[in-house]
């Protein structure tokens, strides 16, 4: 007998599928269907459904609903075991009733509340499940050919695909979340266009409410971009059509939901965007719109951080114990659980640790009530923090291993981490004995920063390494000191500056929820011709993304130490470990010249390690105190003519060539006192002067860290003496017997990661040259308009070019030198259209800047290409910059081996939060050698009746030209220094020469493309 459902119409057509054997869809695939239509039931599975009567299928099925809507209600309030329960029962019912509809609907109700509760993992299992199912079910229905009964799985699926939109918008997958949102829309018009005769009103979306939610899907995906004027444009759209929406009486209810999500992101955004006000403004508007509601609430714990972020932590608190009290009324316990930890962090924050305590213990025991696994962790270790800032050892370090035995059943390895970071913090806190501590706190260094390369967008990556491995860091590193291990430091440092840096923090955040971004482990390939893989794993369908460091080795006469750590890391934290080649830490050396190695590393503190070609397997180590660094950026940055926020161009050279920066003798050389006083350990002082002393001047190749990407190194004065108190600016003279600079001692070049990969130059051919680029839409003096201003037949710099065609053919092919500069043409296909092509050199002379998009903070060339030109940058009006990742994804095979990029700050890729701009992405084309700036460049309007920029450009591209091109522009700035020091005027000001440097990456020996 069939009950519950209506009789298949007709039989199948066709063999069973192999899949359907065990499987069964709205209880047609089973035997009594097969007996119905006198088929053999042998390769059918028995169900019980099969067993049932009419009456007792009907009991059964209204039970199924009672108990789907008492699961809502305990989700709703964030009981996350009750509802766990009473959807578990839902699914026994379910399998009884043979009713596949019914347990989709579960497991995907179960999926949104895993993911709500912040169980990720297993929201993302409970939704790859319901679309596995759905396959099958589908599968059952079209072999039975019952296609009107899609509609009621239809639902549990797109409910399913909207958390893993979620997932993959909040780990950065970008690409994935906007093909599952495309998805989402292909589905909805196919079924308007079947109709009401096939599927329900709800499924239709008859006023465009579902719309409207993929809209604000598609506003978080343009912020995990990194596209926020872009998402608040949407925004504004968004509100405006939900103004609209509002009017209908039957989806006021959800429309009045999706205006609070809406309102949210503004908020978020425009906190992100500094408009603290605007921000505020956003979440009062929630809070009096559902006064004395949940929403409200939710928002007001949003308000509390702004306001806490300002200063005002008293009205912070304030704001969250209202917004708490509403949520109590509302009977949303796990959302009141979420608004006593915060505000037990903010009062950790404050000092107040035994009121902190209260309000986490407040949080875990409605936790533990509701079964918030998830949440008891981050409860126990901000209860382990509690304990460990009282003296409380004991007690903090069960609340740390509690947390720790829960992360590890969990097998979510980000929370692992975590919780080792806690009890590892707890441990080196309590002067606990070292070793002990170090043997969780290297390995758990170490996987941090691997499980870092694990997130797809920027923006998760840096907030793992704020939240989790540039704390790990900077304590072990501390650690290492105080072992006295300058060899496990060092090469901590080198692996880190292989890949790149730790910070880049946008902006300030207290996270008071205690969340972490999620991992996703990357998907393998088997493509062996992914260009620049170092920079990202380039495929039509892949973003750009960092990778992790190759194998290192340390030195051709010992064995890395850090490998062994990295094994027990990789078999404690089941690190993901790449085979790769290994790949030399240090530059071949060079006969009778001694090269020094410096790698600076941001860890709250910065870190030095130094070392020598003579001498590889000695190595030293400095702390240098994050006041020391930030002295030295503020007396940097007040001098830099790279512009401030709100300040123009003109302004900021006005500035630097000012008496007390660039403009004076005076002022330069106090600057330059500052920067060595507080950046150049003694040693290192005394050990260049040693080297210089025999004859042949040292190399010094340093990799900055991101702090100190700015810095002229070969500017810095060299200390006589060190005092021995902290010197006022006006007595650091004391320290100095004349004024003897790094140039005098050194030649200085930049020192690329070792993680970046490099392919073979480009053969040998006529140099490339992109001057001064007219740029669609700039006038000539306009913000990018000329750099090189007006030329003619007898200016130095054409007169140059002029010499150089003399010599020979050049590149793009011209009559006369003139016909280089200011061209039309020089857009991103012209460039690879050029560099096809055999050549020795490029050179580049325009305008470099900064810019954001889904591949993170890069630099940007700016050429003459047009906005219809496919690019990853925003077009700026009818001009769309040049990035990184538009050369890494460029028809742009090889670079030449020589390549200059004169524009603003063009060697800022160190700045980065990751080092990936125009200078590395060279390097990696092929490029040995790139001369590229520190800060802006002034342009010799600047100084009339001078021109500086000229006379730079025809410097670097002479010693592009010559044998040795680090020594040549090395000695060009020391004739430029001699210079300044017989005359300082400001048309020798080192704010022209000094940001000069180049990458060299000729004798390090890395030939390997990854």
């Amino acid at each position: 007998m069939l009950v519950g459902m209506p009789p298949p119409q007709n039989p199948p057509d066709r063999p069973l599928p192999p899949e359907l054997g065990p499987a069964s869809s709205h209880g047609y695939n089973c035997r009594c269907v097969a007996a119905h239509f006198g088929l053999d039931p042998a390769p059918y599975g028995v169900l019980p459904a099969c067993s049932l009567s009419e009456r007792q299928y009907r009991k059964l099925l209204l039970e199924a609903a009672q108990v789907q809507d008492e699961a809502k209600r305990l989700a709703a309030v964030r009981n996350v075991a009750g509802a766990h329960r009473k959807y578990t029962r839902m699914r026994e019912i379910a399998h009884r009733l043979d009713r596949t509809d019914l347990d989709l609907a579960a497991v995907s109700d179960l999926a949104t509340v895993f993911y709500s509760a912040g169980d990720l993992r297993n929201a993302r299992q409970c939704a790859e499940a319901v679309l596995q199912v759905f396959k099958v079910s589908t599968a059952a229905i079209v072999h039975f050919g019952q296609y009107a009964e899609v509609r009621m799985i239809e639902g549990s699926r797109e409910v399913a695909d909207r958390v893993l939109i979620s997932l993959a918008t909040e780990e950065g997958d970008v690409a994935k979340a906007r093909e599952l949102i495309a998805g989402q829309r292909r589905r909805a018009a196919f079924r308007k266009e079947a109709g009401p005769e096939q599927y329900p009103p709800e499924l239709l979306d008859v006023h465009g409410t579902d719309e409207m939610e993929l809209r604000i899907f598609d506003v978080r995906v343009q912020i995990a971009a990194g596209d926020l004027a872009g998402a608040r444009a949407a925004l504004e759209e968004i509100l405006a059509a939900l103004e609209v929406l509002a009017e209908v009486d039957e989806i006021r209810e959800r429309v009045t939901h999706q205006q609070t999500m809406a309102r949210a992101e503004r908020a978020r955004i425009r906190q992100a965007g500094g408009e603290d006000a605007d921000a505020r403004a956003d979440m009062l508007r929630l809070s009096a719109q559902h006064e004395g509601g949940p929403m409200a609430a939710k928002a007001g714990i949003g308000l509390a951080e702004a306001r806490a972020l300002a200063g005002d932590l008293p009205g912070a608190v304030a704001t969250i114990v209202a917004a708490r009290d509403e949520l109590a009324t509302a009977g949303l316990t796990g959302d009141v659980a979420e608004a006593s930890h915060a505000l037990g962090m903010l009062l950790l924050y404050a000092g107040d640790v035994a009121q902190a305590r209260a309000q986490f213990e407040h949080a875990k025991t409605i936790r533990t009530a509701n079964g918030d696994v998830p949440g008891l962790r981050v409860t126990d270790t901000a209860l382990a923090r509690c304990a460990a800032a009282e003296g409380d050892w004991a007690t903090a370090e069960d609340y740390a291993t509690r947390a720790r035995e829960s992360a590890r059943a969990s097998g979510d390895w980000s929370d692992c981490l975590h919780t080792d970071f806690v009890a590892a913090a707890v441990g080196f806190a309590r002067g606990k004995e070292p070793r002990a501590v170090l043997d969780l706190l290297l390995p758990l260094t170490l996987a941090a920063a691997e499980y870092r390369f694990e997130f797809v967008s920027p923006q998760a990556r840096t907030a793992w390494a704020r939240e989790i491995a540039a704390p790990t860091m900077g304590m072990a590193l501390a650690l290492l000191s105080q072992l006295q291990e300058p060899r496990l430091a060092a090469e901590l440092i080198e692996r880190t500056c292989a890949a790149g840096a730790y910070t880049g923090v946008e902006g300030p955040s207290l996270g008071l929820t205690g969340t972490l971004p999620s991992l996703e482990i990357l998907p393998s390939t088997e493509d062996t011709r992914l260009p620049l893989a170092a920079l990202g794993s380039v495929t039509s369908s892949l973003p750009l993304r960092l990778a992790p460091p190759p194998a290192l080795r340390w030195s051709p006469a010992s064995s890395s130490e850090l490998e062994p750590w990295l094994r027990l890391a990789a078999e404690r934290y089941g690190l993901p470990r790449r085979a790769t080649e290994t790949v030399e830490t240090w530059p071949a050396a060079k006969h009778g010249r001694e090269t020094f190695l410096l790698r600076f590393a941001d860890a709250g503190h910065t870190f030095l390690t130094w070392r020598t070609t003579e001498d590889l397997d000695t190595v030293h180590t400095h702390p240098i105190d994050f006041a020391l660094v930030g002295t030295a950026r503020q007396v940097l940055d007040a001098a830099s003519p790279t512009p401030h926020e709100g300040e123009s161009v003109a302004d900021a050279v006005r500035r630097s060539l000012g008496e007390d920066a660039f403009g004076s003798f005076a002022g330069e050389q106090r600057l330059a006192r500052v920067l060595a006083l507080n950046l150049l350990p003694a040693d290192l002082v005394a050990a260049l002067r040693r080297a210089a002393d025999g004859g042949n001047r040292p190399l010094l190749r340093i990799q900055p860290s991101p702090s100190l990407a700015g810095v002229p190194w070969g500017l810095l004065a060299l200390p006589d003496r060190r005092a021995d108190h902290v010197l006022e600016i006006d007595g650091i003279g004391t320290c100095f017997d004349g004024d003897e600079r790094v140039l005098d001692v050194a030649d200085v070049s930049l020192l690329a990661p070792a993680a970046i990969p490099r392919r073979p130059p480009a053969a040998d051919g006529p140099p490339v040259y992109l001057l001064d680029p007219r740029i669609p839409g700039q006038s000539a003096f306009g913000e990018l308009g000329s750099v090189l201003g007006k030329q003619d037949g007898t200016s130095p710099l054409i007169r140059h070019l002029d010499a150089r065609l003399a010599e020979g053919p050049v590149l793009p092919a011209v009559g006369r030198g003139l016909d280089l500069v200011r061209r039309t043409d020089t857009d991103r296909r012209l460039l690879a259209e050029l560099l096809s092509r055999p050549c020795s050199r490029l050179v580049f002379v325009g305008h470099v800047s900064r810019v954001r998009d889904e591949y993170g903070a890069q630099t940007a060339l700016h050429l003459s290409c047009s906005a219809e030109l496919p690019g990853t940058a925003a077009p700026i009006g009818p001009h769309r910059p040049f990035t990184a990742a538009d050369l890494v994804l460029s028809d742009v095979d090889t670079m030449p081996a020589r390549v200059a990029l004169i524009g603003c700050a063009s060697a800022s890729d160190f700045g980065l939060a990751e080092p990936f701009g125009v200078l590395l992405a060279t390097v990696a084309a092929g490029a040995g050698l790139v001369a590229a700036t520190v800060w802006a460049l002034p342009t010799s309007a600047a100084v009339p009746g001078s021109d500086p920029m000229s006379e730079l450009v025809i410097a670097v591209d002479t010693a592009l030209a010559g044998e040795d091109p680090v020594t040549e522009l090395c000695a060009w700035q020391r004739s430029r220094l001699a210079r300044w020091r017989e005359k300082p005027e400001p048309a020798s000001s080192p704010v022209f020469w000094a940001p000069l440097t180049c990458l060299d990456a000729t004798d390090d020996g890395k030939t390997w493309v990854r």
